[in-house]
C-alpha cells in the first residue's frame, strides 16, 4: 500500500512539473497510440435479463457464446465469417423475449435469431432470418429498429434508404421471414 502511494506521489509530481507544451505532446502521443486499440475491439459482452448469464459476441466473426456465472461457456452461434478482419461488423439486438437476441451483420443485412437457455443445449441455438446479401459495399450501413409487435423489426440501409420488415419466431422457420418494405 505504501509503495502504491509513493508511485502515485511521484507521478503527480512528474506531471505537475512538466511544461504545458511537453504535456500536450505527451497527450497527443498517448492518443495516437491508444486510438487504434480502442477501435479494434473484438468482443462485446451483453448482460441478459437472467443475472447469471451474459452473451459474448465476437464483433468480427459473429460467433456468440453464452457465458454463465459458474464459468461455463456454451456456443449459441458458430462464426459466420471466421476469416473476417473488419472490426465491429456484428451486433446483437435485444428483443422483448429475455431469451432471444437478433444477430445482425451490419455490412450485408444478414440476420439470425439467437436464443440462449438455462434448460439445456436443445433450447440454445440460432436460426437464419435473412441469408441474402442486401448490399455489396464494404461499410457498416444496416441498423434495426423495433416495430410495435415484439416479433417484428425494421432493417434499414442507411446508404440507399431501402427498408425491409422482418420477423423472428419461436414457432419455426415458417414464422421467420423478411420482406422489402
Amino acid at each position: 500500500m505504501v509503495c502504491r502511494i509513493n508511485i502515485i506521489y511521484v507521478l503527480v509530481n512528474l506531471v505537475h512539473n512538466l511544461k504545458p507544451s511537453t504535456m500536450k505532446k505527451m497527450l497527443i502521443i498517448f492518443a495516437i497510440i491508444l486510438s487504434p486499440t480502442l477501435y479494434a475491439q473484438t468482443f462485446k459482452l451483453y448482460q441478459t435479463e437472467n443475472i447469471h448469464n451474459q452473451l459474448k459476441l465476437n464483433l468480427k466473426t459473429g460467433e456468440v457464446y453464452q457465458i454463465q456465472s459458474d464459468g461455463q461457456k456454451l456456443l449459441v452461434r458458430a462464426a459466420t465469417t471466421p476469416e473476417n478482419e473488419i472490426p465491429r461488423r456484428y451486433i446483437l439486438k435485444k428483443t422483448k423475449n429475455m431469451w432471444t437476441y437478433i444477430l445482425l451483420d451490419k455490412f450485408t443485412g444478414k440476420l439470425w435469431q439467437c436464443q440462449y437457455s438455462v434448460k439445456g443445449p436443445e433450447y440454445r441455438s440460432s436460426w437464419v432470418i435473412n441469408s441474402f446479401d442486401l448490399s455489396s459495399s464494404e461499410s457498416s450501413k444496416f441498423p434495426i429498429q423495433p416495430m410495435t409487435s415484439m416479433f417484428q423489426f425494421y432493417l434499414i440501409n442507411e446508404e440507399s434508404g431501402d427498408m425491409w420488415k422482418f420477423q423472428w419466431s419461436t414457432k419455426g422457420e415458417d414464422y421467420r421471414w423478411i420482406e422489402r418494405f
